[in-house]
């Protein structure tokens, strides 16, 4: 089978203007994000699911007292673990012979191989920016962070419903008997371009992801489209925000603007049409199950970003085709290590 046209012309742009061809890369924040605060970690073993031991309740034994009173012994129960499913992403590149022998010496106007590598990296990457944000995660998919359901197992992060009527598990635990195991949620229309909606952002979802005095203590990454995002720029000066970008995350190639301590980005999906998304990237972590063979590569679209690795097996000869053939794959899952530090507003208009 001969080269089609279309393919040797494509190598050809593509190899003089690698701005055509970057135009097909779609680099994931969430991602990105994580992978730069080291929030994507390999995982040696721990059979079919990821587990995270979670502290959620203190030690009652410990207190003032004078120095002849008995010191209780009480046993408290405020460590658990949370368990998720590891899920299995894979693909393949084929790179067929004759092919290769057409764009060889003299004829060479592309690099075969290499286009084909970056198209996988590509999508294998925008393959997990679809998954983290969809709706109904399918019985091999990993966790998402907006899962739509509100009752039964919610395969997600961000229930969208109040966390007094939370109900169903994630990652075994209980939603509805556990109020520590539970995001943050707000439903009522805001209005994020004036001071007012401003306010009542902060103080009905923000201030509620707070446990604590430290940074690292608040949302310090989140999302949202890009009306919301034009708001929110539009506006720092006047609500008086000394801070306007998280310079970690400019590096990254993300314009954001800072909402107290959360660096906010733009989501172009859908899924975050009205929403905003308040996240802890201490508490979320991707995942990897350390493979035992294979070269690890980043699926990074080479621009450096931190992202989901791929396990690449070489090429083989396929037994009864012109095709070289080479699988990859990784075993991985969205994690949470807690709930309650990361808030969803779904009606910001």
């Amino acid at each position: 089978m001969a080269v089609p046209f279309t393919r040797l012309a494509s190598q050809v742009l593509d190899n003089h203007a690698t701005k055509l061809n970057n135009a097909l890369k779609e680099a994931n924040g969430v991602v990105s994000v994580l992978g730069d605060r080291g929030s994507i970690q390999f995982e040696n073993g721990g059979g079919t699911n990821f587990k995270e031991r979670i502290l959620y309740g203190q030690n009652s034994n410990v207190g003032f007292r004078s120095k002849t009173a008995q010191i209780p012994t009480a046993d408290d129960d405020g460590v658990t673990m949370v368990s998720v499913p590891q899920r299995t992403i894979s693909g393949s590149i084929v790179v067929n012979q004759v092919e290769k022998d057409q764009v060889k010496g003299k004829w060479a106007i592309g690099q075969l191989l290499s286009d084909k590598m970056t198209q996988f990296r590509t999508t294998w990457t925008q393959k997990w920016a679809e998954i983290l944000l969809q709706a109904t995660p399918a019985a091999n998919d990993p966790y998402t962070l907006l899962p739509s359901g509100t009752s039964g197992t919610i395969n997600g992060i961000l229930s969208p419903v109040l966390p007094s009527g939370a109900a169903g598990t994630t990652g075994g635990i209980s939603r509805a008997d556990n109020d520590w195991w539970r995001n943050q949620y707000f439903g009522t229309a805001i209005d994020i371009s004036t001071e007012a909606g401003d306010a009542s952002l902060y103080e009905n979802l923000y201030s509620k992801c707070l446990f604590g005095s430290a940074k690292q203590d608040e949302p310090d990454f989140g999302l949202t489209d890009f009306g919301s995002f034009g708001d929110l720029g539009a506006s720092a000066s006047a609500k008086r925000r000394g801070t306007l970008s998280d310079q970690s995350v400019t590096k990254l190639g993300f314009r954001n603007i800072m909402y107290y301590n959360a660096a906010i980005i733009t989501e172009s999906s859908s899924r975050m049409a009205n929403k905003f998304v308040l996240l802890n990237t201490r508490d979320l972590v991707i995942k990897v199950l350390r493979p035992t063979g294979g070269s690890i590569s980043m699926a990074d679209q080479a621009n450096g970003l931190g992202s989901v690795p791929v396990v690449m097996k070489g090429f083989q000869q396929d037994i009864d085709t012109l095709n070289e053939v080479s699988l990859g794959y990784v075993v991985a899952g969205l994690v949470p290590r807690l709930l309650r530090t990361h808030g969803l507003a779904d009606n910001i208009t």
